[in-house]
């Protein structure tokens, strides 16, 4: 990873020598790995540019403590998709290094002293807003039934009483798919998982009230990681699920949740606390899971219906990794202009448009066979 980085940052300074500063090389590693937490589900096209973005930002807030060269950025993805990520990507990334300076070498050191001209923050209060100035009014039983529990370590634990996710998705969900991706080497649909569980479980951003779903969540789980890994063989292969292929699948997935309860870290939370909402799956919970998940219409959401993209999103990062030389990180994605003849949106027999259909195909037919079994089931009681 360490060479793509510089092989990146090279690309964006081409008159920067070979020997590039440990501290940005660094703080470019530090974004990309921070990014890929704050900023797990990107867009396919955004995904292509993440390293790049990464290594902007880090040569644009070290370029003036370094004396870096002038930065000539040619992202490898349209400048008004990489424009948009760059601005997103800049908000949501801490900048640690306001408070760092170069030393001898070249590495951070922490800024000690402080001069007449340089910046110095200040502690200061934030306006206390209504709620909060009458939250200690309150008693805690409505706190709580109002499901507001304030994210402090306890008195008597030292922990955090309950953790806080941006997504709003509960501790477990996140490090459970990324060991399940990495124990069966796919760890590029792990984004793509969460996407699909982000839009069961907290739909809109907050947690669903959803009865079945709340207690579910880890059969749902195994369930959103079945229909993704088989939509990617069957996209991959043309081989639809059967019972024989079913099994096998189901056994797999039991096995790669149960390794995950034990496996995955609670980070100093309580245990009952970091795996809240978690119960043990059967075989008969995840059929169960399955078959909500079909019925439902999740799987018509843009989440899964755009695998493909990310599939080919995935193949062209591979691509572009793989590559020798020096326009490694100069790599740019194949776009279709604006005056071209043929427009990609006309293009009805291209593979993207044939797997979308193939995806909508699937999904009516689905439909098509529970309203079949449902009037079958109707008949027989009226008979």
């Amino acid at each position: 990873m360490n060479r793509s980085i510089e092989q990146t940052l090279l690309s964006l300074m081409p008159t920067h020598g070979s020997a590039l500063p440990p501290s940005l090389v660094e703080l470019a590693g530090s974004l990309l790995a921070q990014s890929r937490h704050r900023a797990s589900t990107l867009k396919a096209d955004e995904e292509i540019g993440r390293l790049y973005a990464c290594a902007h930002i880090a040569c644009d807030r070290l370029k003036i403590s370094l004396d870096l060269p002038p930065i000539e950025p040619r992202p490898p993805i349209p400048p008004r998709i990489y424009k948009r990520l760059y601005s997103h990507l800049d908000n949501i990334l801490p900048n640690t290094a306001l408070n760092r300076t170069p030393g001898k070498n070249g590495t951070p050191r922490n800024r000690q002293r402080h001069g007449v001209d340089s910046p110095v923050r200040t502690p200061h209060r934030p306006t206390p807003t209504k709620d909060r100035s009458l939250a200690q009014f309150r008693t805690g039983g409505n706190s709580a039934a109002n499901g507001s529990v304030p994210n402090t370590p306890t008195k008597s634990t030292g922990k955090v009483a309950y953790p806080s996710d941006k997504s709003g998705l509960h501790f477990w969900i996140q490090p459970t798919i990324r060991l399940m991706c990495r124990e069966t080497n796919q760890k590029h649909l792990a984004p793509t998982m969460l996407a699909g569980m982000e839009y069961v479980v907290v739909p809109g951003g907050l947690r669903t009230r959803d009865a079945w779903v709340r207690e579910n969540l880890a059969a749902l789980c195994g369930a959103v990681y079945f229909f993704v890994a088989q939509q990617v063989r069957k996209l991959a292969t043309g081989e639809d699920v059967d019972r024989e292929n079913y099994v096998p699948a189901r056994k797999q997935v039991l096995e790669l949740l149960a390794k995950a309860r034990e496996e995955v870290d609670a980070r100093g939370l309580d245990e009952d606390e970091a795996w809240e909402g978690w119960a043990p799956v059967k075989s008969k919970d995840f059929d169960a899971a399955v078959k909500e998940v079909s019925e439902r219409g999740w799987l018509d959401a843009d989440w899964y219906r755009s695998l493909g993209d990310v599939i080919e999103a995935g193949h062209v990062i591979a691509d572009s990794h793989g590559r020798g030389g020096d326009n490694a990180g100069a790599y740019k994605a194949p776009v279709r202009g604006a005056d071209t003849m043929f427009l990609e949106r006309y293009d009805f027999l291209s593979e993207k448009k044939r797997r979308d259909y193939r995806i909508w195909k699937e999904s009516i037919l689905r439909r098509i066979d529970l309203m079949e079994e449902e009037n079958g089931d109707a008949m027989e009681v009226d008979g």
